[in-house]
Order: structure tokens, then C-alpha cells, then sequence
């Protein structure tokens, strides 16, 4: 009886002795509530305002992936980090497509975490020095009715476009399209805008309050749509496939909006117009 309880000490010591002990890093934590955005003085970058929903995060080199704002963002480091954040944004309005926005480079900075502690941050965002401002069209001032644009869309009948007071932010004035049962509204850039193929980004920015769907065609081509919204909305919309598809040399951006009988006066208000690329 002794002997198999000696042999059992012995084994119990054996597998204890064998037994690694692992500890648990405690993360420290970030919290990304809010953000800035930065523009040219000049005005040659157009609007300051963005709509990033989600933040990417790096911490010294490694990637802790995709958060809401608002969300605490773990962290498996402590003291003075290396952070780049970058803004995302829902590609053409869809959840599912969200990635960082290429044309504007992320808040490279360094902060002191603790662990166990949450740290607030609040990024300032800028365009890359390499970003390229194809055309703007902010619709100021207001005798500048189209603010770059015609009033024409194929075999259409068209509506004449107008000016919108006030615009988006409760300031200034913005472009219309006014369709009605007899007439699709619609507007096409004046002149030819240059842009990149080649698979270089291609971006069209704008702010929009609509109660029909909105339409964008790229040298008569599909170049998606924007859902009604009834307060001033965001979109972003990549056109680098379709640009790289064409492989021409210029394009003509056109807009129109539908008809729906079912919500009286038809609006569609579009300001801050802006196609940037990559390069």
C-alpha cells in the first residue's frame, strides 16, 4: 500500500512539475467616439465633412482589425504605442462593403496605454498629398445654377435643374432635380472630366437628401444608385471599375432622378460634389 502510494506521489510530482504556467495579458483599451477631418485653406479640396462609420486600427505594426465608433478597441500592449487609424467607409451605401478610404491617409500617431484602462482618442484625417480633385461642384454662389453641369440626359425629356436653399449643414445653396410625371430631372457635367484607368481609385463624394432614387451615370454607363434618404445623408461611390472598364480618356458624369407618384413633390437635393482618385 505504501509502495502505490509513493508511486503515485511521484507521478502527481511528475505531471505538477510538467504543468506550464500561462498568464493572461490584461489589453489595454482605445476608444474612438468622434473625429476630425482637415482640408486645403484654398477651398481646392472642397468640403471638409466625411462619414467614416468604423475605425481600422494598428497598433505598433499589427493589425487589430475593423470597430465601430464608439466601441473599446483591445489592444495587447502598454506605454507609448504606435497607432495608425484609419476611417472606413460603406463602399455605395452597402453594410456588407466597407473598407478604409484609400484617398485619405490615416492618423499616424503615438499614445500612452495602460492596461485595463480605456484611453479616448479623437483622429484627424486628411486627404494624401498624391490625391487628385478630378471636378468639384459645391453650387455657390447661387446664380451659378448647374455649378458645372448641363440640363440634359439622352432622349429624355428633362426638367430644368435649380438652385436649393439651403443646402447641406443649413448653408448656402444646393442643386435640385424635380421630377414630375411628364419629365425625368436630370444634369450632366459642361465639360469632359479627366480621369485614371488602370485601376487607379476613382471616388465620387457627395451629400444628398432625396424622397426617390438617384441615379449616376458615367459616360451613359451604370454607375450605381442612392436610395432615398430623408435627412442630409453621405455617399460614397467607387467608380474605379467602371473608369478602368471604359479605358477612355474623358468622361461625362450625368445624374437623374426617378419619378414616384406615391410621395407628392418630388426632391432630390445634391451638394459637395467632388470626384477625387487616387492618383
Amino acid at each position: 500500500m505504501i509502495k502505490k502510494l509513493l508511486a503515485f506521489s511521484f507521478l502527481l510530482f511528475l505531471f505538477l512539475g510538467c504543468t506550464k504556467k500561462t498568464d493572461v495579458q490584461i489589453p489595454a483599451y482605445i476608444q474612438i467616439d468622434n473625429y476630425f477631418t482637415k482640408v486645403a485653406a484654398d477651398s481646392s479640396q472642397g468640403a471638409n465633412n466625411q462619414k467614416f462609420t468604423d475605425m481600422l486600427v494598428y497598433a505598433n505594426g499589427k493589425t487589430y482589425g475593423i470597430y465601430p465608433l464608439g466601441a473599446k478597441i483591445p489592444v495587447l500592449t502598454s506605454g507609448a504605442t504606435s497607432f495608425i487609424i484609419r476611417g472606413v467607409i460603406r463602399v455605395n451605401g452597402v453594410d456588407a462593403l466597407r473598407a478604409d478610404y484609400e484617398v485619405m491617409k490615416g492618423c499616424d500617431t503615438t499614445i500612452n496605454v495602460t492596461p485595463g484602462q480605456v484611453t479616448h482618442v479623437t483622429p484627424v484625417f486628411e486627404y494624401f498629398a498624391a490625391t487628385k480633385f478630378r471636378w468639384m461642384a459645391d453650387f455657390e454662389p447661387a446664380s451659378q445654377v448647374y455649378g458645372g453641369f448641363v440640363s440634359s440626359y439622352g432622349a429624355h425629356p428633362t426638367l430644368t435643374a435649380t438652385t436649393y436653399t439651403p443646402g447641406f449643414g443649413n448653408y448656402g445653396t444646393c442643386l435640385a432635380l424635380k421630377s414630375t410625371a411628364d419629365s425625368i430631372a436630370s444634369v450632366q457635367t459642361k465639360a469632359a472630366v479627366i480621369l485614371p484607368t488602370g485601376g487607379v481609385g476613382v471616388y465620387l463624394e457627395l451629400n444628398y437628401l432625396a424622397n426617390t432614387t438617384l441615379h449616376i451615370l458615367i459616360n451613359g454607363i451604370d454607375g450605381g444608385s442612392i436610395n432615398p434618404s430623408s435627412s442630409w445623408n453621405k455617399m460614397y461611390i467607387n467608380l474605379t471599375e467602371q473608369v478602368s472598364s471604359l479605358q477612355a480618356a474623358n468622361y461625362t458624369i450625368s445624374f437623374y432622378s426617378d419619378y414616384d407618384p406615391n410621395v407628392g413633390a418630388n426632391l432630390t437635393l445634391i451638394d459637395n460634389l467632388k470626384i477625387v482618385t487616387a492618383l
